[in-house]
């Protein structure tokens, strides 16, 4: 039962395909979800922060070539985009997914037994 005044809204949640990228478009570059939409799995801001400031360390680095700084920073992106693309896939399986009760408590208890 829903003890709210307000009945709960259901949203989709969207994501761009692991591994998603793009051949390099002269002058432009994306950063945050718009270059690595993923489930929320707690890791999106901090992309979001890391590709601002690796382009932007890159920019200051080769403020004459822009085009090398874009270029340097979508090698380094991807990647890391992809890893946490995949992680957050897996940690939306467990919380949607068919059998998640069992396996959010599987993870749950392996968790505190490691500890």
């Amino acid at each position: 039962m829903n003890d709210s005044e307000t009945a709960p809204v259901l949203r989709k949640v969207y994501a761009l395909p692991i591994g998603h990228c793009w051949e390099r478009v002269p002058g432009i570059t994306l950063i945050g979800d718009a270059a690595h939409l993923m489930p929320p799995a707690g890791e999106g801001a901090n992309l979001a922060m890391l590709d601002a400031a690796e382009l932007g360390q890159l920019i200051a680095e080769t403020p004459e070539n822009i085009e090398q700084a874009f270029t340097q920073y979508e090698t380094k992106m991807f990647p890391r985009s992809q890893a946490a693309a995949a992680q957050a896939d897996v940690f939306l399986d467990m919380l949607l997914g068919e059998d998640t009760p069992h396996v959010l408590a599987k993870t749950l208890t392996d968790t505190l037994d490691r500890e």
